[in-house]
C-alpha cells in the first residue's frame, strides 16, 4: 500500500477559503486508487496519470484535526464542518449552491432542484422554461463539446442548449460568438 500524500494545492483554513480553487471544503478526499490525499477529484486528476472515481471514496481526512476517517459530512473528532452540502454518494463536499443529487444522471447538479427537470430521453437535467420546449436528443449530455472535445455530462461549466437540441459548454458557446463577430467586424 502506498503511503499517504498530500497534495500541494489544498488551502489552509487561516488562509480565507477552505480547499482548493474547485470547491470549499473542510477536508481531503483518500484516493482510493493510489491512497494519497487531495482536496478533490478534479486536483487529483490534475497530478495523476489516472482518474479518481468518486463514488469509490469510502475515507476522508480532517483538515483540522487531520484525522482519517470514513466520508460523513462532520468530522467525528473535531466537529468540523466539512461541506455545507455532503452528497454520501457521489462524495461531494462543497458550500451551500442549492445541490441536488440527481438520480438519473447519477451526480449532483446545481440547483435548487425545483428549477430543473430531467429529461429522460436527453439524458440531462434541464432548466423547467425547456420543459416540452426543446427538441430531444437521445443521451445528448453524453457526447462531448464539438468545440473543445471534453466531457459536458460531468462538466462543471454549464451546458448551453441550441435550438436544434445540441449542447456546447456555455463558455465554449460565448468564445464562439465573440470569434464570429470578429469575423464580421473584418468582413464589413
Amino acid at each position: 500500500m502506498a503511503a499517504l500524500v498530500r497534495e500541494d494545492g489544498a488551502r489552509a483554513p487561516e488562509q480565507g477559503r477552505r480547499g482548493c480553487e474547485h470547491y470549499d471544503r473542510g477536508c481531503l478526499l483518500k484516493a482510493p486508487c493510489c491512497d494519497k490525499l487531495y482536496t478533490c477529484r478534479l486536483c487529483h486528476d490534475n497530478k495523476e496519470d489516472h482518474q479518481l472515481d468518486r463514488f469509490k471514496v469510502k475515507e476522508v481526512q480532517c483538515i483540522n484535526c487531520e484525522k482519517i476517517q470514513h466520508a460523513q459530512q462532520t468530522c467525528e473528532e473535531c466537529s468540523t464542518l466539512f461541506g455545507e452540502y455532503y452528497c454520501s454518494i457521489c462524495h461531494l463536499f462543497d458550500k451551500d449552491k442549492k445541490q441536488y443529487h440527481c438520480e438519473y444522471c447519477g451526480i449532483c447538479r446545481i440547483g435548487p432542484k425545483e428549477d430543473f427537470f430531467h429529461c429522460l430521453k436527453c439524458n440531462l437535467c434541464l432548466a423547467m422554461n425547456l420543459q416540452g420546449k426543446h427538441k430531444c436528443i437521445e443521451n445528448v449530455s453524453r457526447q462531448n463539446c464539438p468545440i473543445c472535445l471534453e466531457d459536458i455530462h460531468t462538466s462543471r461549466v454549464v451546458a448551453h442548449v441550441l435550438p436544434c437540441g445540441h449542447l456546447l459548454h456555455r463558455t465554449c458557446y460565448e468564445e464562439m460568438l465573440k470569434e464570429y463577430d470578429k469575423v464580421l467586424e473584418t468582413a464589413g
